[in-house]
């Protein structure tokens, strides 16, 4: 295993293509309606006025939140007097933020809201790099390990009930949606040291655990580090942090992303879009959000982390110990 990720080259995966997501989608259309309005020196109020829509339908149009309205879409075309190409790509998003996602038919009453956009965009993105503290990053667990993960979540009474095997069927289905595609993303996994010893199942569910890790960490395309247990500065900060995840989508998608996950809630960190202009001005503190997190991961991987040969080598200590 090579001590530094492969760099793989790849280009972002297609906006209008068969794979794309319905958050991938709506992103895209509000990017490219909003290239456009900015383009031909409009406002957001202007433009709305125009259509006949509010400030807000328009401000929600661009940022992706929801699915925009056809006549909505056709109407900042007309307004902005677009070519066929460009209308032709927005009626086809449109039509893609119309369907549901993978996860919302059978698995909507299982999926909090703050989780949705990350299993909307996850396998668009060509680089993933998480961060994980208390347990191994969900797209690595083993289906047994899995299970024990989710059944300490659930009563007793539930632990074979439809409910276990649907969030249980929810992760194996994630993952082939990430890293069993055809093209996989580029993908770190920064998980803390203690995921080796917490007992998450017995004996032979934490050994093949780690036996799935190492050999996911023989793929070109993965690397697995840990965040050593007598790391400082980042370490320690990053273990206030909780979980975190960069997604990078490539130059034509839609712009980076950090994940950012609490009890019970999470936040999403765009990576801003300025001008030359506005490159001169002082960040915004939301602005700063991103960079914040974003500085931290690369923190955790270059003062805190294991080196990739090290950490299989923990995962082979680990593997003995579960033996």
């Amino acid at each position: 295993m090579s001590s530094d990720p492969i760099p793989i080259m790849r280009l972002a995966r297609p906006a209008a293509g068969p794979a794309t997501t319905t958050t991938a989608a709506a992103i895209m259309l509000g990017l490219s309606v909003k290239a456009h309005r900015e383009a031909v020196g409009l406002r957001q109020q202007e433009l709305a006025k125009s259509i006949h829509v509010s400030t807000t339908t328009v401000c929600r149009l661009e940022k992706g939140e929801k699915s925009p309205q056809r006549r909505t879409v056709e109407g900042a075309a007309d307004a902005l007097k677009v070519d066929n190409k460009t209308r032709d790509l927005w009626r086809v998003l449109v039509a893609r933020t119309e369907e549901p996602e993978w996860f919302q038919s059978r698995f909507a009453d299982l999926t909090p809201d703050w989780l949705k956009r990350l299993l909307g965009l996850e396998s668009m993105a060509i680089d993933l790099t998480l961060y994980d503290v208390r347990l191994v990053s969900g797209l690595l667990q083993t289906p047994e390990y899995a299970a024990c993960v989710i059944r300490t979540g659930l009563h007793r009474r539930e632990w074979d009930g439809e409910k276990m095997e649907l969030r249980l069927a929810q992760r194996v289905e994630r993952q082939q949606r990430v890293l069993g595609q055809a093209e996989p993303p580029t993908a770190i996994f920064l998980m803390d040291e203690s995921v080796l010893v917490r007992r998450a199942g017995p004996d032979e569910v934490m050994r093949a655990q780690m036996v799935h890790m190492r050999e996911l960490a023989d793929l070109p395309h993965i690397v697995i580090r840990f965040v050593l247990l007598d790391a400082m500065i980042a370490g320690n900060e990053a273990a206030m942090a909780g979980s975190m995840a960069q997604l990078k989508f490539g130059s034509d998608g839609p712009p980076d992303m950090v994940y950012a996950e609490h009890y019970g809630s999470a936040d999403y960190h765009v990576k801003p879009e300025r001008s030359h202009d506005e490159r001169a001005r002082p960040w915004s503190q939301k602005d700063m959000e991103y960079e914040s997190h974003l500085q931290l991961l690369l923190r955790i991987q270059g003062e805190a982390c294991a080196s990739p040969q090290q950490s299989r080598r923990m995962l082979e200590e680990a593997i003995r110990r579960y033996s």
